[in-house]
């Protein structure tokens, strides 16, 4: 019986994906659009960027999630314990984390970057008003993004940094409401396990979802709307 060819095989997958979904099509149309002229300004690669970052920043938070131990229970706390053994004992553990860190850092200049390109080009208006919206939305979640983060190595600086930014949170007018967010995030009277449980919550699952929904939307309105063109 011959071997079938590697080629052959490769063919017959595309055929087979083909016939239950559009594969070769929505190959095609993410890999060989049109880019126009004006878009190949250094000022057009910022999105492509923040893209690349979120990217990055989404692999190293897996590797660092598989040593990390969301518990501040006891003295040492396991979350201190775990950020220690990332960062001297796990192989490379150093430089995933730094990479986490100062690629959480260069993603909001990024991100503000992006943002004051499409502001000064007049990219914002109609009929892309709906995909502005969608990137305030996500610049707000990098915020969360590093709000929550903050808070995982849980030493001194994380904790008084973190209860600070929630007493601020919680004098949000009206009382009522600034009490129920302090309440939802602090999770007890103080900062303390319960914070740090529902912060590393926020950060690894609920937060990637929402940002990963929002870029597939964001880049469905770049495709039906096209680049803009600059002013």
């Amino acid at each position: 019986m011959a071997i079938p060819h590697p080629r052959d095989i490769q063919l017959a997958v595309v055929e087979w994906l083909d016939e239950r979904y559009p594969f070769t099509k929505a190959v095609d149309e993410a890999l060989y659009q049109r880019v126009p002229n004006f878009a190949n300004a250094f000022y057009y690669c910022f999105g492509g960027m923040v893209f690349i970052l979120i990217v990055l920043q989404l692999l190293t938070g897996i590797l660092l999630a598989l040593y990390y131990v969301p518990d501040a229970s006891g003295t040492p706390a396991p979350a201190y314990t775990s950020v220690n053994f990332i960062q001297s004992t796990v192989f490379l553990g150093w430089l995933i984390r730094g990479t986490h860190f100062w690629g959480a850092n260069l993603l909001i200049i990024m991100v503000i970057l992006h943002m004051a390109r499409v502001y000064w080009t007049g990219s914002y208006r109609a009929p892309r008003e709906l995909n502005w919206i969608v990137g305030v939305t996500m610049f707000l979640l990098i915020l969360a993004f590093s709000l929550t983060g903050y808070l995982l190595p849980w030493d001194t600086k994380a904790y008084f940094a973190t209860e600070v930014t929630i007493k601020l949170a919680g004098s949000l007018p009206p009382v009522q409401l600034g009490t129920f967010i302090k309440e939802i995030l602090q999770g007890g009277a103080v900062v303390g396990p319960p914070t740090l449980q529902r912060f590393f919550t926020i950060h690894v699952f609920l937060l990637p979802a929402l940002i990963v929904l929002l870029m597939y939307i964001h880049f469905r309105f770049i495709r039906a709307h096209g680049i803009s063109e600059p002013m």
